[in-house]
């Protein structure tokens, strides 16, 4: 809403612009004695400004946002060892459903497999009964916990941890 509302914003103040920019055009015209040598020449030269378009600005570039994809089962792996105190923080969403922003703390020195633990321990909250959470290792598989249960999406927000790497996959 408010980038549409900025756009008419825009749109409008140029109108304005443009109209004062006439206003001041055809006044100052007005207010000068005609050339004896050109007297048609002073009536067509404001039909011609009011005729040419304003040249047009590029709009500024949209962030990209990538299309959340719905899956019965993920497989989300860690990989590393901490180096430094930081967060991970990921999404989640049963199709249909409302977005759970998940924030695992991850401490200096944790190793991929408690990071893993910690994580499918923030999962299970957020899932509930209606997934299967798993940690095996440095690895959690996500699933639907019978075929009625809607897919879900898992997604990475940020990774601020030092020495460790989060892949989300299909599982």
């Amino acid at each position: 809403m408010s980038h549409a509302s900025d756009l008419l914003l825009v749109g409008v103040s140029r109108l304005a612009v443009a109209g004062i920019l006439i206003l001041f055009g055809t006044t100052a015209l007005a207010q000068e004695p005609p050339a004896p040598a050109e007297p048609q020449a002073s009536p067509a030269a404001p039909q011609a400004a009011e005729a040419q378009p304003a040249p047009a600005q590029p709009e500024a570039p949209q962030q990209a946002v990538a299309p959340r994809v719905f899956q019965p089962a993920w497989e989300i792996v860690v990989d590393g060892k901490a180096e430094a105190n930081g967060t991970l923080e990921l999404v989640f969403q049963p199709h249909g459903g409302e977005a759970k922003l998940l924030k695992v703390n991850v401490v200096a020195k944790a190793k991929k497999d408690d990071i893993a633990k910690d994580l499918a321990q923030e999962i299970t909250f957020a899932a509930g009964s209606a997934y299967k959470i798993k940690a095996n290792g440095n690895k959690v598989k996500v699933k639907a916990a019978s075929k009625k249960t809607p897919p879900c999406f898992i997604g990475i927000e940020t990774q601020a941890v030092n020495g460790v790497a989060v892949r989300v996959g299909k599982g």
